[in-house]
């Protein structure tokens, strides 16, 4: 593959022979066919829990308290993202939109960077910590596209004759809007420009990030913002090397080399780093999970492009190696949720043809719906981006599915289940067997119970028959559980749960 080069490394996709620009294009090709299967491999239960996050944005503006909205942080997140994000849920509540976002703002960052230097672009597009994280329902995709969009702007900032400040300072405001370390990691791109330029930026950051202080403050004065677990050096290495391998450690080499071309760069990815290890000594960030790590893509790209000059085979073929492997894992994964949609004869299904008799698609969705809860085992790390999940898929994510709030308890408390309208019925998800899940399930006149992969864990099975006060049919291997349905299984076998 011949790729077009300006001098000093940058490309145009206008310049160079047909096969070049055919590589340039090839590039974007494969940077958005990659996250297009992340897309389809991240609706799990896991995306769905992480969108109730912003419940208290969302409901903000549903009670129409702009400033709330404006200003609401989610933990320890910024409001850019939870208002992005609370704005499609009542515009378009659609969770396939939600996915999609994330998608976008990680090709945004690749395109970027491709417009500087198509080399850069094409670490970014198969970087396999990228896209473990490409398409995930939180703030850390825009994140990596504001960070990319800052470093492509800083050469106009450094311009001599009429340096361009402003949109670099607007580019770095939305990402202090958006992640803490993100904003710190920022930063560094001001390094080496002019000190006018240098002062102009921050003083415009200091002058729109003084609406984000009450939540900074809060958030630094929370004990539980400090409470992530010690780092175990160990355990944190085997992740890192079972999700991504040792591969990409190979990209140090030609980013050492860039450091003397790119100092400013040099110092984020090395300042970055610091600045990582000091949030996980603090308790601040977690050991054991990596999203952090996206905010060294941006100035690592641009220093393998620059230290690769004229040596760009071996780029070529990393790049090319690591996203051939991520995409062939993920085609395996979705095979595996295809092959499971085809098949049916799950609990899940079950369910869902049993409420359709009752689930009023023409009438406002509430109490006096259907129920469907899901419940599954919650997986050993919810930052293992590699589950799937073939029970969810049967509610398709195309589907509208407004979130169902509720006026005497917040959208975001985990305990209730997070629940949305899904097709004339109320869903709840939960990971964990929580004694209020018979608390709301009984406002419902009907109710489904699907218990996924329970295996020998009593929580999911024993403790479950408690709460709810009634026997499970077992169907292919999940557990069903029926409430007030007035439903016997065919054969009257199986622990029909009919009951009150």
């Amino acid at each position: 593959m011949s790729i077009p080069e300006e001098p000093g490394g940058g490309g145009s996709p206008g310049r160079g022979s047909r096969s070049g620009a055919g590589a340039l294009l090839a590039i974007l090709a494969l940077a958005l066919g990659l996250r297009l299967l992340r897309v389809l491999l991240r609706w799990d239960e896991v995306s769905w829990l992480y969108a109730a996050y912003p419940g208290a944005t969302l409901e903000a503006l549903v009670e129409g308290r702009l400033l709330a909205a404006l200003t609401t942080w989610s933990g320890l997140h910024p409001p850019l993202w939870p208002l992005l994000h609370s704005l499609q849920e009542l515009v378009l509540p659609v969770p396939l939109g939600f996915l999609l976002l994330s998608a976008a703002c990680s090709f945004g960052a690749v395109l970027l960077l491709w417009r500087r230097s198509p080399w850069a672009g094409l670490v970014l597009a198969t970087s396999p910590v990228q896209l473990h994280y490409a398409a995930e329902v939180n703030d850390y995709p825009l994140a990596v596209l504001l960070l990319a969009l800052a470093w492509c702007l800083r050469s106009g900032a450094a311009r001599p004759d009429a340096p361009r400040w402003l949109p670099l300072g607007l580019a770095l405001l939305a990402l202090a809007w958006t992640h803490a370390l993100g904003a710190a990691a920022g930063l560094f791109v001001l390094w080496g420009l002019a000190r006018g330029v240098v002062l102009r930026v921050l003083g415009l950051l200091v002058l729109g990030c003084l609406p984000l202080l009450p939540g900074l403050l809060a958030a630094v004065q929370d004990p539980d913002s400090y409470r992530q677990p010690p780092l175990e050096a160990a355990l944190v290495l085997a992740d890192l090397q079972a999700r991504f391998g040792w591969l990409g450690l190979l990209w140090l080499v030609p980013a050492a080399l860039g450091a003397r071309a790119l100092p400013a760069a040099a110092l984020a990815l090395g300042g970055t780093v610091v600045l990582l290890g000091g949030f996980v000594f603090l308790g601040v960030a977690a050991p054991h999970q990596f999203p952090y790590l996206l905010l060294l893509g941006p100035p690592l790209a641009l220093l393998v492009e620059a230290g690769s000059r004229g040596h760009r085979g071996p780029v070529l073929a990393l790049a090319l190696v690591q996203g051939a492997w991520v995409g062939a894992f993920d085609l395996v994964r979705l095979g595996g949720v295809a092959e499971d949609l085809q098949a049916g004869g799950r609990a899940v299904d079950l369910a869902w043809a049993e409420s359709a008799a009752l689930a009023a698609v023409d009438t406002p969705v509430g109490a006096a719906s259907p129920a469907l809860l899901l419940l599954s085992p919650a997986g050993t790390n919810d930052d293992d981006k590699r589950a799937t999940s073939a029970v969810l898929w049967r509610l398709r994510p195309w589907w509208s599915m407004p979130p169902v709030l509720r006026s005497d308890a917040p959208y975001a408390d985990h305990r209730l289940g997070q629940p949305r309208a899904v097709r004339g019925r109320v869903v709840y998800l939960d990971d964990h067997v929580r004694p209020e899940l018979s608390e709301y399930l009984s406002r419902h006149p009907a109710a489904w119970v699907v218990v996924s992969e329970p295996g020998r864990r009593a929580e999911y099975t024993s403790r479950v028959q408690e709460l709810l006060g009634v026997a499970p049919e077992i169907v292919g291997g999940d557990h069903l559980y029926r409430l007030r349905t007035a439903h016997t299984p065919a054969g009257g076998e199986g622990a029909a749960a009919t009951g009150d």
